[in-house]
């Protein structure tokens, strides 16, 4: 049997027993165009900012940005982003936007 979890972001597939080799790669592609992108980033930005408020954490404008800076050295250069040319930049900066988003969006949850 075949289930996703509870998560309204990045949801996981529990699997109930044996699972087995596929021949041939998954391709997912998670948006169609930019505008796609930047609607989907705003909407799992939010809900992941109401989690982590559920699960009691905390951040400031520094954490945000500290937090961003981190998402985009790790994409574009230590998971070598790089390699990619132009979409390879436009991940790593659309990476750290949407962690930014997450944040900061979290930070002012704070004040309500």
């Amino acid at each position: 049997a075949l289930r996703y979890d509870e998560r309204p972001v990045h949801e996981h597939v529990i699997v109930d027993g044996s699972t087995g080799t596929l021949r041939e790669p998954i391709m997912h592609e998670t948006f169609v165009d930019l505008d796609d992108m930047l609607v989907k980033m705003n909407s799992y930005s939010t809900l992941a900012a109401k989690r982590l408020r559920q699960d009691g954490k905390s951040a400031g404008l520094a954490k945000a940005v500290l937090r961003a800076l981190w998402a985009f050295v790790r994409t574009y250069f230590l998971r070598a982003g790089f390699l990619d040319g132009r979409e390879g930049f436009m991940l790593a900066v659309a990476t750290a936007e949407g962690t930014y988003y997450r944040y900061a969006k979290l930070s002012l949850l704070r004040t309500r």
